[in-house]
C-alpha cells in the first residue's frame, strides 16, 4: 500500500506523539512512587520521634493524656496524618480523633507484600510502631499508631499530576502541534495542492514558501500551461470548420447533444434551422472555386453577425449551414430572426471585384415536435429545406404544413394591422354601463374595432392575441387612449359629460415612457380626469411589486379611477385589492352565465359582497337577459353592461341611443 505524504506525515507525527508520551507516562509514574516513598518515610520517621518523646517522658501509664497537646501537635504539622492512636493491647487509651475510640483490625495495618509505596498509601488505614517505657522497674508497651488521611493524600498526588500534565505534558502537546502545524502549512498542503492541480488541473496554486517545492510547483504551472494551450487549439481545430471559422458537424452534435438534455428536462422547445444558398454551384462553376470559398466566408460572416449570442451556427457542407435557435418568446420573434438572416443574404457581395447576388432557402423544424434527435431534426429540416426550394427559393418553410400555413398567416395579419393603423382602419365602439338601481348610462367602456376594406369587420379576438405576442398591443393601445381621450373631451364640449372606460394592456402600462405619453395626451385633449376610468388586468399583479403601485397611486391622483377587468378570472386575489388602489370590480361574463345555477351565484355573491365590504364598486358585463339584471338587484351588485342594455355603438349612434335613453 502506497502513503501519501499526509498520511506519512500524520503516521510520524502519531509515532513520535506516542514514544514521547510513553516516556512521559513511564516518568510520571516513577516520580509518582517516588513521591510516596517520601511521604512514608516523613510519616515513619515523625512516629518513630514521637515513639522515642513519649518512651522517655511516660512515668506513669495513666497520665499518657497528659501527650495530648505534643500528639495533637505532631498531627496538625504533618497534612498526612488524620490522627494519633495509643492502645493497649486491644484497647485505645488514647486518640486525637474521638471518631477513632475502638481499636483497628491488624489487617488495615499490615503492609501487603509487594504493594508499591503510592498503593500502600492509599490502602493502608495507618502505620504503627512500639512505646516502650518503666513505670518503676515494671516494662509496659504501647502500641502507637499515625492514621492516615487518604482524603487530603489523594488530593496532594491529584494536584501533584496536575500540575505535572501541564508541565511535561500539555506544554509538549503545544509544541507538537506547532510542528504539526508547521508541516501542513509548508509541506503537506503544499503537497496536496499540488497533486490536485496535476490530477485536476483545476486552479494554480499560489507561490509556496519552501524552496524546493516551489521550484516544483513553477515546472508543473509551465508544463500544464504549454499542455492546456495545446490541448485547446487541437480541441478547436477539430470542432472549427477551417473555410469559415464557424463550428463543424462535430461541434454540432456536441452542442445538439446537450441541448437536447437540457430541453428535455425543462420541457423547453428550440428550432433547428438548415440553411442552404441558392444557385451556389453556379458560382463555382462560373467563377471558380476561389471566389465560392470567398462567397462562403462572407455569408458565415453575415450570418454570424445576425443573430443573437445564444444562438447557434455551424457549416455543415459545402454551402449547407445549420442554425440552432433558442429562448425565443414567440413564432413572430423567430420569423423576424430568421427574415433577418434572408435580408443580409440579400445584399450583394464584392468577391474578388465581382458583384454576385446570393440568395437562401431555409427549412425549419422544431425539437421535440418535430425531432427528438440530431439525426431526425437534421432530415426534417432538409426536407422543409427542399420544400421551401421547390416553392422557388429565396424563402423559408416549415416541416409541418400545418404550422407553416399558421405562420405564414400570422406573419399576413401582422402586416395588415401595422398597415391598418396607418391607414386608419381602426375605430372605437362605446358599449354603455348602465346603473342598477336607476337605469340610468353612467359611462362606456371604448372598444376597438377594426374595419378593413377588404376583410370587413375583423374580431379584436383574431388581432388582439397577435397585437399582444409580437408587441404591436403598446402601439395599438396607445391609439386607443388618444382617441377615448379626445372622444370624451368632444363629448364634454358638447354637454355630454360621461364617463369613459379605456382598457389598457400590461405591457401598455409597464412601458417606460406611458407616464409622460398619458400628461402629454391629457394636456393635449383638454379631457376631464373625472370622467376617465382605465381598465386593467389581473396579469399586471403577477409580480406585485413598488413599481406597479407607484403607477397606480400616480394614474389616481390625476384622478383617473381605475377597473380591474375579468375580475375572477386570472390571478384573483385579496391583498392587491388590499394594496392597491381599485375602484371598480368587473364580474366576468363566464361568471353571469351560471348565476342561475348555486355555484355560479356563489361566486356573483362573493365578489359583490367582498365589494361592499372593500367599498369598490361591482359591475356585471355580459348580461343579456332581464332575469340577470333582477338577479344583480337582489344581489346589490351597482351596474352592468351587456347586450340587454345595447351592444357596442360607433360614437354618433351612442349620442343618440344616450339622448333617447335619457328622454
Amino acid at each position: 500500500m502506497k502513503l501519501t505524504i499526509r498520511t506519512f506525515s500524520f503516521v510520524v507525527f502519531l509515532s513520535l506523539f506516542a514514544f514521547l508520551y510513553t516516556i512521559f507516562a513511564v516518568y510520571y509514574f516513577q516520580q509518582r512512587e517516588k513521591t510516596a516513598i517520601v511521604i512514608l518515610k516523613s510519616i515513619q520517621n515523625d512516629m518513630s520521634e514521637m515513639s522515642y518523646v513519649l518512651s522517655k517522658n511516660i512515668k506513669n501509664r495513666k497520665k499518657i493524656k497528659s501527650f495530648r497537646s505534643l500528639m495533637e501537635r505532631a498531627v496538625s504539622h504533618n497534612d498526612f496524618v488524620k490522627a494519633i492512636v495509643i492502645l493497649d493491647t486491644n484497647n485505645v487509651i488514647f486518640t486525637t480523633d474521638r471518631y477513632y475510640k475502638r481499636a483497628p483490625s491488624k489487617y488495615s495495618l499490615s503492609k501487603s507484600t509487594g504493594l508499591k509505596s503510592y498503593d500502600e498509601l492509599l490502602e493502608k488505614l495507618g502505620m504503627e510502631t512500639v512505646i516502650r517505657f518503666y513505670e518503676g522497674e515494671t516494662p509496659y508497651e504501647f502500641e502507637l499508631l499515625f492514621i492516615l488521611d487518604h482524603k487530603e493524600i489523594v488530593s496532594y498526588f491529584e494536584e501533584n499530576k496536575v500540575n505535572f500534565f501541564i508541565s511535561f505534558g500539555l506544554l509538549p502537546l503545544l509544541v507538537l502541534s506547532l510542528i504539526w502545524s508547521l508541516l501542513r502549512h509548508y509541506i503537506m498542503k503544499p503537497m496536496e495542492k499540488l497533486r490536485q492541480y496535476a490530477y485536476y488541473q483545476s486552479m494554480i496554486p499560489k507561490a509556496f514558501g519552501v524552496k524546493e517545492l516551489e521550484s516544483i510547483r513553477s515546472s508543473m504551472v509551465q508544463t500544464f500551461t504549454r499542455l492546456e494551450a495545446e490541448q485547446k487549439e487541437l480541441y478547436e481545430i477539430a470542432r472549427t470548420d477551417e473555410l469559415s471559422g464557424l463550428a463543424n458537424r462535430n461541434a454540432l452534435n456536441e452542442f445538439l447533444g446537450r441541448l437536447i438534455a437540457d430541453s428535455e428536462r425543462a420541457g423547453n422547445e428550440f428550432a433547428f434551422i438548415f440553411l442552404d444558398l441558392d444557385h451556389f454551384k453556379d458560382v463555382n462553376d462560373s467563377l471558380g472555386h476561389q471566389v465560392g470559398d470567398e462567397l462562403l466566408k462572407g455569408v458565415a460572416s453575415l450570418i454570424h453577425e445576425v443573430l443573437r449570442s445564444n444562438d447557434f451556427v455551424a457549416r455543415v457542407g459545402g454551402d449547407e449551414f445549420v442554425i440552432v435557435l433558442q429562448r425565443y418568446s414567440s413564432l413572430i420573434e423567430l420569423i423576424n430572426i430568421i427574415e433577418r438572416i434572408q435580408e443580409h443574404l440579400n445584399i450583394p457581395l464584392v468577391i474578388q471585384t465581382y458583384p454576385i447576388e446570393i440568395t437562401s432557402s431555409m427549412g425549419i423544424a422544431f425539437y421535440p415536435k418535430d425531432g427528438e434527435d440530431v439525426i431526425s431534426l437534421m432530415q426534417h429540416a432538409d426536407i422543409a429545406m427542399y420544400e421551401a426550394k421547390a416553392k422557388g427559393r429565396a424563402q423559408y418553410h416549415f416541416y409541418t404544413e400545418e404550422l407553416n400555413a399558421k405562420v405564414q398567416e400570422n406573419i399576413a395579419l401582422d402586416k395588415s394591422m401595422r398597415e391598418a393603423l396607418r391607414q386608419k382602419e381602426y375605430v372605437l365602439y362605446y358599449q354603455p354601463k348602465t346603473d342598477i338601481k336607476s337605469g340610468r348610462v353612467i359611462g362606456v367602456e371604448a372598444l376597438i374595432r377594426w374595419i378593413s376594406p377588404t376583410k370587413g369587420m375583423v374580431s379584436p379576438g383574431v388581432f388582439i392575441p397577435l397585437a399582444e405576442e409580437n408587441g404591436f398591443i403598446i402601439e395599438l393601445g396607445n391609439w386607443v387612449l388618444e382617441e377615448a381621450l379626445n372622444q370624451q373631451a368632444r363629448w364634454k364640449a358638447e354637454g355630454l359629460n360621461i364617463c369613459v372606460s379605456v382598457n389598457i394592456a400590461t405591457q401598455q402600462l409597464m412601458s417606460v415612457d406611458f407616464e409622460s405619453r398619458l400628461m402629454k395626451l391629457l394636456e393635449q385633449t383638454n379631457a376631464d380626469t373625472s370622467m376617465i376610468d382605465f381598465e386593467i388586468t389581473e396579469y399586471l399583479f403577477l409580480e406585485q411589486n413598488q413599481q406597479s403601485l407607484k403607477l397606480l397611486d400616480f394614474i389616481h391622483s390625476l384622478g383617473i379611477s381605475i377597473s380591474l377587468d375579468d375580475f375572477g378570472t386570472g390571478y384573483s386575489s385579496l391583498s392587491y385589492l388590499k394594496e392597491f388602489p381599485i375602484d371598480h370590480l368587473k364580474i366576468d361574463k363566464a361568471f353571469l352565465d351560471d348565476f342561475d345555477k348555486p355555484k355560479g351565484a356563489v361566486f356573483i355573491e362573493t365578489i359583490v359582497k367582498m365589494g361592499q365590504t372593500l367599498g369598490i364598486d361591482v359591475i356585471a358585463e355580459g348580461v343579456e337577459q332581464k332575469e340577470q339584471v333582477e338577479y344583480l338587484q337582489r344581489i346589490g351588485c351597482d351596474a352592468y353592461q351587456g347586450y340587454y342594455c345595447s351592444k357596442p355603438l360607433p360614437a354618433d349612434e351612442f349620442e343618440y341611443f344616450y339622448k333617447k335613453y335619457r328622454s
